[in-house]
């Protein structure tokens, strides 16, 4: 990955975005920042440029937004034509709407935007970034953030889960399409994560989260290496057992009593 000083991070500015952001200045990429918080935005492009000495080029935009796609490929292509560097191989994708509740207390506007967000412009995104590294004849790699929700579809995410089964089917589809010229794709599916995002939810009793960092380097470390991998060991026990020795109905009545546990004011 080092080959390419230049990557985007789409959603860099908080969370798991910020932790990518943190550990690829600290490995030596210069970087387009992607965010819609303009505030966080630019605190973590001053902060990465101050402690790693790193370019950076920041995006206040909304990944909702029909051309933002578009916009994100203007700057990597603008960063590889006007700075005097290999230019942008790398593309992380962690960018997400992500809301907890019942599915029938969704409004038609915000199911709109977990496909505008997570899977439109995601995947516009992956085909002209490609297309690019394509032309340049130049390897790159795609990292794409998934969810064992993907996996397994619990209760009171169904929009979020179904749109980040959608970057898995995507990964898994590319992985060897995109093998011949050179360029990695891979997913990378975790558990719950310790984000601002997630406790806005306001989950009950002790939840096992995974720490941001422990996230994104494992992500960066696996990506390119297979279409789709999942961050910890027990969260790939479980899987195997979910999905391999339970039946799909006791796999369903494990995830989903869990859930109820964590959020029982929908179970009322």
């Amino acid at each position: 990955m080092k080959e390419y000083q230049w990557a985007l991070i789409a959603g860099s500015a908080e969370g798991l975005g910020k932790a990518f952001t943190e550990l690829l200045a600290g490995q030596g990429f210069n970087l387009i920042l992607v965010d819609h918080n303009e505030e966080a935005l630019g605190e973590i492009a001053k902060k990465v440029v101050r402690m790693y000495g790193i370019k950076t080029e920041t995006l206040c935009i909304d990944l909702a937004d029909e051309d933002a796609w578009k916009i994100c490929m203007d700057a990597i292509r603008d960063v590889g034509c006007r700075m005097q560097d290999a230019g942008c191989g790398m593309l992380v994708y962690c960018a997400a709407m992500s809301e907890v509740k019942p599915f029938l207390d969704h409004d038609a506007l915000s199911l709109k935007r977990f496909i505008e967000v997570n899977n439109r412009t995601a995947l516009l995104l992956v085909h002209a970034f490609a297309q690019y590294l394509r032309e340049q004849g130049k390897p790159g790699n795609i990292l794409l953030m998934s969810s064992m929700a993907g996996l397994l579809a619990p209760v009171y995410v169904a929009p979020y889960a179904a749109s980040k089964a959608y970057l898995i089917a995507l990964g898994r589809s590319l992985h060897s399409e995109f093998r011949p010229f050179n360029i990695g794709i891979t997913v990378c599916c975790s558990g719950i994560i310790n984000t601002p995002k997630f406790l806005e939810s306001s989950p009950q009793g002790k939840v096992k989260m995974e720490d941001p960092a422990g996230v994104a380097a494992f992500a960066v470390k696996n990506c390119g290496k297979k279409a789709v991998c999942i961050h910890r060991r027990i969260n790939r026990l479980n899987y195997f057992i979910l999905s391999r020795i339970l039946t799909a109905s006791l796999s369903a009545y494990f995830v989903n009593t869990t859930m109820r546990k964590i959020y029982p004011t929908f179970s009322r």
